[in-house]
């Protein structure tokens, strides 16, 4: 099934990933146990954590019992930051096809829409941190 909203996976898997983390505090959680836990390769999962931990969000422990911890606060990490660390800055063209102009129709198909849709989701991911979602009764009501 299509969704119209569209975070890339790397970017989903960061945020998941930060969560499973920070409620898991105590120890560190592997790169398998983080894969499994949804559904991933361990090679895509491990691009990720890489980049996680090159930009200061994970710390990884090497040897037997090792894995990733989380090296940030979760109460101070909104999922726009996570977004931002892994996918860039979100655009503000409003047009679907980029900053260029690519069509021939003299007004926007979408008019205000992608606008719109597109500061919502910002405002939200600004919004929520890792630690909101420790609580998922919180998580589900931002």
């Amino acid at each position: 099934m299509s969704h119209i909203l569209r975070i890339s996976e790397a970017a989903s898997i960061a945020m998941h990933a930060l969560i499973l983390l920070a409620e898991n505090m105590k120890e560190p959680v592997s790169n398998s146990r983080i894969a499994e836990a949804f559904s991933i390769s361990a090679n895509h999962s491990s691009k990720v954590m890489q980049r996680l931990l090159k930009s200061g969000y994970v710390r990884a422990i090497r040897g037997p019992g090792g894995g990733y911890t989380l090296a940030v606060d979760p109460a101070t990490v909104t999922l726009l930051d996570v977004y931002i660390t892994i996918d860039g800055k979100p655009s503000t063209s409003g047009c679907l096809f980029g900053e260029e102009k690519h069509c021939s129709l003299p007004v926007c198909l979408f008019g205000r829409l992608t606008y719109e849709a597109d500061e919502l989701i910002e405002k939200h991911l600004g919004s929520v941190t890792l630690a909101d979602y420790m609580d998922e009764d919180i998580a589900l009501t931002k």
